[in-house]
């Protein structure tokens, strides 16, 4: 009974403290460490939040339930099911790729914009861009400021993203409705300010996990020893396998590691790189472990020695890199060997916690593994910089002191931040609202469809 009550009472508490509505186009919020990040670090100081997301599970507990400290409501995608039991999960042609992506798309952005409308919250926020639209109906009609993370550059994700163009419409016609726009890089920032309009320069918040103190494990050197090798230095490669991920060169760069040198990948991919193996061949120096858990991760990246990852320079989204896994390696108190582009190597070679070499370049990856390998006085000081820039800068509690300081200004309990720029005229900035209410209109036309043949 007590319980109850303290619950209720802590809850209205929030609900005066104030409410933010989170929209995310994910399954779910931790699949998103930032937002899921925020959400919990919200909650603790005593705000309301609200997430929703999307699924195709009819099995997957859908509604409202309570995560941690916050509340997580479920949409259901039928038209996603529909064409999954139909055409299965990879359609045969393009043009059947293109009308399942377009119906699935238009359920969430109805479905979406109705949740959070009716969640009533005093700010909403969208967690990249297919959650952006939905997410501004709700806060224009509810007259509430609207808040856009856009963790990627999402119209240039990949070489050959689908509907780019649309994608970049949308990003011009809405950034600039955004009361705040958060990135987790200065050069990404410059993008959305100077190409889609932001009202001011984007807050940069990195993608930083919480701070945890260092721990040393076995896990990875057990692991090889079953295996009947004995490792003299880990290199660690966590996350998804993938071209785009320079996964050939790194296999590649394995075979010229000194003696005692392994690579250890941990992760899993599609279509060809479902079956890894099958690329790296007889390697002898390089080890494939399956995907695991967040929380049983860390474990792993505590018994590495050098944390590795690249990007390839495809797109302008992979150049201006923001990767949360050199925070992981770094907070574990792994050296770092990784690309050599602007904003991440402002963060390692300016901290001089790594290396920062050509992606491409199977022979300059291994000779910096190889330095760091036999030059263990600048290893251990590399490592004591990761340790000591994780413990001071580089964590989410610093990264959310940011944010905290945006929610409590759009809540009118804080002054403006001095590090937020003068935000442009609406001259200079805003769309023309009559192109706002054409697409508002085309919406509610489309959406209708949608909601005819999937709800029938």
């Amino acid at each position: 009974m007590n319980a109850n009550k303290n619950r209720y009472q802590r809850e209205d508490e929030k609900r005066r403290r104030g409410k933010v509505c989170m929209v995310t186009y994910l399954p779910n919020p931790s699949l998103l460490p930032p937002m899921y990040n925020t959400a919990v670090s919200l909650s603790e100081e005593g705000f309301e939040v609200e997430v929703i997301c999307v699924t195709n599970d009819a099995n997957y507990a859908l509604g409202e339930e309570v995560q941690d400290t916050f509340t997580v409501h479920k949409l259901f995608s039928r038209s996603s099911k529909f064409f999954n039991d139909r055409y299965g999960l990879s359609p045969s042609s393009i043009f059947q790729a293109s009308i399942q992506y377009a119906f699935t798309y238009l359920e969430f952005n109805w479905k979406a914009a109705w949740t959070a409308f009716r969640s009533n919250a005093d700010v909403y926020e969208a967690h990249d861009l297919p959650a952006l639209f939905p997410t501004f109906l709700a806060a224009l009609l509810r007259r509430k400021p609207l808040v856009y993370r856009a963790h990627e550059l999402y119209p240039e994700m990949h070489e050959k993203v689908k509907f780019a163009g649309l994608w970049k419409f949308l990003e011009r016609l809405l950034v600039p409705r955004a009361r705040f726009v958060v990135t987790p890089d200065e050069n990404r920032s410059m993008i959305l300010y100077r190409e889609r309009g932001a009202k001011a320069i984007p807050l940069t918040v990195r993608n930083c996990p919480p701070y945890m103190s260092p721990t040393s494990g076995t896990t990875l050197r057990s692991l090889l020893h079953e295996r009947g090798l004995n490792p003299r230095m880990i290199v660690l490669y966590q996350g998804l396998f993938d071209d785009s991920r320079c996964m050939r060169e790194l296999i590649h760069a394995a075979d010229h590691f000194n003696d005692g040198i392994y690579l250890v990948l941990v992760g899993g991919g599609f279509n060809e790189w479902a079956e890894p193996e099958k690329i790296i061949g007889d390697s002898k120096r390089v080890v494939v472990l399956p995907r695991v858990s967040y929380s049983e991760l860390n474990a792993y990246t505590s018994s590495a020695d050098v944390g590795i990852l690249f990007y390839r320079n495809n797109c302008r989204n992979n150049y201006y890199c923001a990767p949360n896994k050199v925070f992981e390696y770094m907070m574990m108190g792994l050296p770092v060997v990784t690309n050599n582009y602007p904003g991440i190597s402002a963060i390692v070679e300016g901290g001089q916690i790594g290396y920062c070499v050509d992606s491409e370049n199977p022979k300059e990856i291994a000779a910096a593994v190889n330095k760091l390998a036999d030059n263990p006085r600048e290893y251990d000081a590399m490592k004591r910089n990761c340790l000591k820039l994780s413990e001071t800068t580089y964590n989410w509690e610093q990264e959310y002191k940011k944010l905290k300081t945006m929610y409590e200004q759009m809540m009118g309990r804080h002054s403006r931040p001095e590090n937020v720029p003068q935000r442009r005229t609406t001259e200079e900035n805003a769309p023309a609202v009559s192109s706002v209410l054409l697409l508002v209109v085309l919406f509610f036309v489309s959406t209708f469809s949608a909601h005819t043949i999937f709800m029938s």
